[in-house]
């Protein structure tokens, strides 16, 4: 791929990605994110891989995707690629970071902030890469790359904790459950050989159902 072609992709990655990740299932356009995520790093080229509760969140599941298709052009071994593979963040993506409004990124950017990072004309989409430094109005200095791998920390925490909230959810549901109509098993038995006698015992069996699988599913 020629470096036009390489910084056509870069300008246009989201037309790129929409078209790649075209499914209307949430599921295919994730197996498809993978198996490109396996392609890109048996280049030997280094990924920040959603987890699996990030791909529930549309924005970032979208930068994600563009982020994707621009390492694609990455795997060749021209010259042209290799000069071009310190990874790029999207400013909206550098935003969510920083914790700071898009507007920030753009005004920051505007005040040569993040050194060697400029618009070639006002309002043209730009992307700040990995090893760039930023300079805080306070006049302290950050390189983008710590504060990615600081904001995927977070997130991972984050993640576990609204894990955690959500067992802790679910066993309390199920001891009501137990308490209320003995072991699982139990109800099972009766709704098997039709012996329930309220339809909110044939509700509760089936949300008890569901409940078992959800915590299979957080415990791996």
């Amino acid at each position: 791929m020629a470096i036009t072609d390489i910084l056509e992709v870069q300008e246009r990655q989201e037309i790129y990605a929409s078209n790649i990740f075209s499914s209307r299932q949430l599921r295919e356009n994730i197996i498809t994110y993978k198996m490109l995520c396996d392609a890109v790093e048996a280049a030997g080229i280094i990924t920040y891989r959603l987890s699996d509760e990030d791909f529930l969140d549309k924005d970032k599941f979208l930068s994600a995707q563009q982020d994707i298709v621009f390492l694609l052009t990455q795997v060749q071994g021209s010259p042209q690629a290799k000069s071009i593979r310190v990874k790029h963040y999207p400013t909206r993506e550098v935003a969510r970071m920083l914790g700071v409004s898009h507007q920030t990124i753009s005004r920051w950017i505007s005040q040569g902030r993040f050194k060697g990072v400029s618009r070639s004309e006002p309002g043209k989409h730009v992307d700040i890469p990995v090893d760039t430094l930023l300079e805080y109005p306070s006049g302290e200095v950050v390189q983008i790359s710590g504060v990615a791998e600081a904001y995927h920390q977070r997130m991972q925490i984050a993640a576990r904790t609204e894990t955690d909230d959500e067992l802790s959810f679910i066993n309390n549901k199920l001891a009501s459950y137990e308490e209320r109509y003995g072991p699982f098993e139990q109800l099972k038995q009766k709704s098997d050989s039709g012996e329930l006698s309220a339809s909110d015992e044939d509700v509760d069996l089936d949300v008890w159902t569901y409940l078992l699988k959800r915590k299979q599913e957080l415990l791996g």
